[in-house]
């Protein structure tokens, strides 16, 4: 029998980033996962993530991408409700539907449309596939995601009696305010906004929802959330506040969202039909199949002329072998995609409540100056996301200012020794003239920006002649070294960044220093 692979994709858009979780499965089981965060601003998929996407859905014909609304404005109504106009309906339990602008749903629809989209689902799909998991009785249940509060109140039955859903202050709105400073006090201000307004949020909706009944009796508040922002003391201190036991845990959105994929009972409920798959395996197997019938045909045509010509050809032929010059250069590009995932990898670890002013990456080592509120970050975030890649994580303490901590975080001997493949470069490519160091410094002068300073710094011969040069540019933000690490990959050359790489945060941008290197046969 043979065994049937499948894959499934979850692709979340947030703010400024895509987080895109894979999970690939055979005959059922888990056999492969993986994840990737990419830096994401535009209002459609940037194409190196999309190529990503359809090269995965080329190695595996079941794959299926899913995605929750970018944009979350739906509505619970009840199943005799009539359908609201301009809108999209999708089953969310058997009380329930839910609906959505035909507006919002074209949105997302049309950020995936260059990878194709199989499932769109609601944070409200999430919550309840929750609830149905974890029955609950008299309680209201909050989802916090992506800036907004999703509240249902659930009666003895543990169904849904009530709902309504809120937005929350986003960090952008607090950097606008005339109030933001800094990052760091910015971010201060928003944990206490974030807090008075998921407070004020709770008591509305407890005393609208006591002003229109006086039934049920709400015994417990459950808060969910997919990035946590409270602490244990101010949980408590709501509960003393409302009088009502509280709780307070994390929710793997992702999780939930593979479950509602792959499970056929609960895909159903997504907001459009899958894409049709195409079995591209059996449609190779059968043209391999047709072009061996093809030549064997052909052959036994053909076959007792070719021995008659054979048979007259007398005089011995002498066979010139044609001999092609290869030369092998190193893949640019696997080398460009390896250091901006160590750069995003870095980067990733960095919590909300971290202002990083400067980080610098060696092969082997990593070192960041930070600013911070609390010691214990770097044992509960930045350690632990250290000891991911490095051996040794540790931190020394400079001074501080007022709640501000300054520090220098360094770690050491990285653990996945980076493996270089490489790429053949045909004649047509190798037989081009030696390019000198003027020509090559034009060249690489082109390739960045007006801004930016390229100096020549040395050459050295190994089995390909190298030239490094030393980059300085500003950027306004990290994406733009990503687009030049982009620009890189898209050159005929081999042309790749290579340690030390240093980002420092400066009045004018972020300073960013590294070496480039050139190749080019001897």
């Amino acid at each position: 029998m043979f065994s049937k692979e499948y894959l499934y994709i979850n692709a979340i858009k947030y703010k400024t980033q895509l987080k895109i979780n894979y999970k690939k499965l055979c005959n059922n089981d888990i056999i492969e996962t993986n994840a990737s965060t990419f830096l994401a601003y535009d209002e459609i998929m940037g194409r190196d993530i999309a190529s990503k996407l359809v090269a995965n859905q080329m190695e595996v014909d079941n794959t299926y991408i899913s995605t929750l609304l970018i944009q979350d404005d739906t509505k619970l109504l009840r199943k005799n409700q009539p359908k609201p106009k301009d809108c999209e309906i999708a089953v969310l339990n058997e009380q329930y539907n839910i609906a959505v602008s035909k507006n919002t749903l074209f949105e997302t629809r049309n950020y995936f449309e260059k990878s194709g989209i199989d499932y769109i689902f609601s944070a409200y799909h999430i919550l309840n596939l929750h609830i149905e998991k974890n029955p609950c009785n008299n309680n209201l249940v909050i989802l916090l995601f992506n800036n907004q509060a999703f509240c249902v109140i659930l009666n003895s039955n543990s169904e849904i009696v009530y709902n309504k859903k809120i937005d929350l202050t986003p960090f952008e709105e607090i950097k606008k305010s005339d109030f933001y400073e800094n990052e760091v006090l910015g971010q201060k201000l928003f944990d206490e906004v974030y807090a008075l307004e998921l407070h004020e949020t709770i008591k509305k909706t407890i005393e609208e929802f006591y002003s229109i009944t006086k039934n049920l009796f709400i015994e417990k508040i459950s808060l969910l959330y997919n990035l946590k922002l409270l602490s244990e003391t101010q949980i408590e201190q709501m509960s003393k506040d409302f009088m009502i036991d509280m709780t307070y845990h994390p929710i793997s959105v992702d999780e939930e969202l593979f479950e509602l994929s792959k499970d056929p009972h609960k895909h159903h409920k997504s907001f459009i039909k899958p894409r049709k798959k195409a079995n591209n395996r059996l449609k190779n197997a059968i043209l391999i199949s047709i072009i061996i019938v093809l030549l064997a045909a052909i052959a036994y045509l053909f076959m007792p002329k070719i021995e008659k010509l054979l048979k007259k050809e007398d005089k011995k032929t002498t066979v010139v072998k044609k001999v092609e010059r290869k030369v092998d250069l190193p893949n640019h590009i696997e080398k460009n995609k390896q250091i901006e995932l160590n750069i995003l990898n870095a980067l990733e670890i960095i919590p909300y409540d971290v202002v990083l002013k400067e980080l610098d990456l060696d092969k082997n080592s990593l070192s960041m100056d930070i600013n911070l509120l609390n010691k214990d970050t770097f044992i509960k975030v930045l350690q632990p996301g250290l000891l991911k890649s490095y051996n040794k994580a540790e931190i020394e303490f400079i001074k501080s200012k007022d709640a501000i901590l300054e520090a220098t975080l360094k770690a050491e001997d990285f653990k996945k020794k980076q493996i270089v493949n490489f790429k053949d470069y045909k004649d047509s490519y190798i037989e081009n003239e030696f390019m000198p160091i003027i020509r090559v410094t034009e060249q690489m002068k082109i390739l960045f920006p007006e801004n930016a300073t390229v100096t020549f710094k040395s050459s050295f011969k190994s089995e390909v002649i190298t030239f490094n040069y030393l980059v300085n540019i500003v950027v306004q933000k990290p994406l733009e070294f990503f687009d030049i690490i982009d620009k890189l990959n898209n050159e005929l050359y081999s042309i790749n960044i290579t340690y030390p790489i240093s980002f420092t945060k400066t009045d004018a941008g972020i300073e960013v220093e590294f070496t480039v290197q050139f190749h080019q046969p001897k």
